[in-house]
């Protein structure tokens, strides 16, 4: 049997694992000693020439054939067959020469018969003459080989590439420092509320200290963001949230809780009937109203007002509690002395109490007539009266024209000068016969504003005027 050389070629690849390497070589030499039997086989050359015909024949293993036949097999019975194609004439002396002549076109099939011409039949393999242990060695010496074949990186490039990349330890640690855990409003309440529980007593007494006063006031911030869902305002009423965190605030000495607190509840009870109960029950308007006769802090009052507002619109019971607690009474007495922003809001509250009143009318429904006893419990329109509101509203508007500050409120707050004649309109049904009291101090200044409004007008007409000519021009 001859031997034929079987050449291995080694593949070696910069940075590949030592281990996928290892498998590759043991991979080749298994699939050469798998295909060694088929490969390479000890046979006597097979000197017989093909001559094909244009009939099918029988093609003997070995035998080289030449190009452009019409070959055929046959996989169960390993018979091959070849002849002319039928669409061309071609002698078949000048195949036979074409043959002769070249064997660069030929075709041999049967590979596991094939002749290699360009050996010497004697020369044999020298594959298998060697023993495992050399093929291991040489396995090693390509590892060797490709360990060898990687440059070095020097410090200098090897401190630019960690600038440009973060290494594990650091990705492990951002990664985990980005981990949020989801949690619901329901859950986000309650940790406040226990956060807020360390801090209670010492609200109360007045002893926080400035890094915990923050921190309830980060609470309140909080707390206030969530609780502008009607939902969450729910929950916190029904986790006690009226008693447990607003009330505290609120009996407190610190200004700056207290009124984070007001804007919380404010928040609470907005357009929310259900959280308008549970704060009437906690008896927060006659609170408000302590609130906002005691405390001399605008920011205070005005956040009290709020809240109170919030509390008391579209609630008959909570304003029949507002007017039996003295409500109209004290706002009487911010129309004499307050500061102007304060003034405003209480002149728009009660205007408002008034429009809801007005628009029962409106009601169609079923419910008009229960809406309509449930308002008539909380009879504003006589505590206005006998509270006298109706005169100090008239007065205020009249000491604003005429004292020292008139000509800056005429000209600088027109928010209130717009408030103060909206409410003296609504309010005018019900305050008309206080008004004409004070008709002969009132009707200038009416005229005043209507002129004032009038020129307004005027120049409005001017500038219209201008520039419609300027566009005919």
């Amino acid at each position: 049997m001859q031997n034929h050389n079987c050449i291995l070629e080694e593949v070696i690849v910069l940075g590949q694992p030592q281990e996928l390497i290892k498998m590759q070589a043991n991979m080749i030499i298994l699939t050469c000693l798998l295909l060694l039997p088929t490969i390479f086989g000890d046979i006597e050359k097979n000197e017989t020439t093909f001559v094909p015909t244009r009939e099918w024949q029988t093609v003997k293993k070995g035998t080289p054939i030449p190009g452009g036949l019409h070959v055929r097999h046959n996989f169960q019975t390993g018979v091959t067959e070849a002849k002319l194609m039928d669409s061309e004439d071609v002698e078949e002396k000048d195949l036979n020469e074409n043959l002769n002549n070249s064997n660069v076109n030929s075709l041999t099939l049967h590979p596991e018969k094939a002749i290699f011409e360009e050996k010497d039949p004697t020369e044999k393999s020298n594959l298998f003459h060697h023993p495992i242990e050399e093929l291991k060695a040489r396995l090693k010496k390509i590892k060797q080989d490709s360990g060898e074949n990687i440059p070095e990186l020097d410090d200098e490039h090897t401190q630019q590439i960690k600038k440009k990349f973060k290494d594990y330890e650091t990705l492990k640690k951002e990664f985990k420092a980005l981990e949020i855990n989801i949690t619901t409003d329901s859950e986000l309440l309650n940790n406040y509320f226990q956060k807020f529980h360390v801090h209670k007593n010492a609200i109360t007494m007045g002893t926080l200290t400035t890094a915990e006063t923050e921190e309830v006031l980060d609470i309140l911030y909080n707390l206030e963001y969530l609780l502008h869902q009607i939902d969450n305002a729910k929950v916190f009423a029904d986790m006690q949230g009226m008693s447990k965190i607003i009330s505290p605030c609120l009996n407190g000495t610190n200004n700056e809780i207290k009124a984070e607190a007001l804007r919380l509840l404010g928040a609470a009870v907005q357009s929310n009937p259900k959280v308008q109960l549970k704060a009437l029950e906690n008896d927060f308007v006659q609170k408000l109203l302590h609130i906002l006769s005691t405390n001399n802090k605008m920011e205070i009052k005005s956040r009290c007002l709020f809240a109170l507002s919030a509390l008391i619109r579209q609630f008959p019971a909570a304003q029949k509690v507002w007017i039996d607690h003295g409500g109209v009474e004290i706002f009487g007495k911010i129309l004499i002395d307050d500061q102007l922003q304060v003034q405003i809001k209480v002149m728009r509250l009660i205007n408002d109490l008034i429009i809801e009143r007005q628009n029962l009318n409106e009601i169609t429904d079923a419910n008009q007539q229960l809406k309509i006893k449930a308002y008539a419990t909380a009879d504003i329109e006589k505590k206005l009266l006998t509270y006298e509101y109706c005169n100090h509203l008239s007065n205020l508007m009249i000491e604003s024209f005429k004292g020292e500050h008139s000509d800056q409120l005429r000209t600088d707050n027109y928010e209130f000068l717009e408030t103060i004649s909206d409410s003296m309109i609504t309010i005018a049904p019900i305050c008309i016969d206080r008004f004409r009291e004070n008709k002969d101090e009132l009707l200038p200044i009416i005229r005043h504003l209507l002129n004032f409004y009038q020129n307004l007008n005027l120049l409005m007409d001017k500038l219209q005027t201008t520039g419609n000519s300027r566009d005919e021009l």
